[in-house]
């Protein structure tokens, strides 16, 4: 799947909402149960984070989170950094490219989560809240 497409599977999770989200610097959860919620919120100009979050010990965990950088105007989504439980790993820093293999991973990964969010039948209600 190429950033093209990521785009388009980003923008038809959230109900062709991509635009509207990065203007009012919102966020929103999607729903598909049993599954975890997943969050979606913008992080940054042109960034946005999707996390799935669990609890321990009363605190909440993102596992996993993604930072991906969104291209309105060309239309592409590409992964910026990745971490869980265990891990953090990072392909950008600021507007560059530091690591093109790990890019390339980070890709994949999103690519096939968005497959599986999708499957997994992940739906946007509506709903854009404002971040603080």
């Amino acid at each position: 799947m190429d950033a093209y497409e990521r785009f388009a599977k980003i923008n038809q999770l959230l109900g062709g909402n991509i635009k509207e989200i990065l203007e009012v610097s919102g966020y929103t959860k999607l729903r598909s149960k049993p599954f975890m919620d997943l969050t979606i919120e913008v992080v940054g100009t042109n960034a946005i984070s999707m996390t799935h979050y669990y609890r321990l010990n009363g605190d909440l965990v993102p596992d996993p989170d993604m930072e991906i950088r969104v291209d309105l105007e060309a239309e592409t989504a590409n992964a910026v950094s990745y971490q869980d439980t265990y891990q953090y790993r990072v392909a950008y820093d600021e507007d560059e490219v530091i690591d093109e293999l790990e890019m390339q991973k980070l890709n994949e990964f999103l690519s096939t989560w968005l497959t599986n969010l999708q499957n997994q039948g992940f739906s946007y209600e509506k709903r854009v809240l404002k971040s603080s």
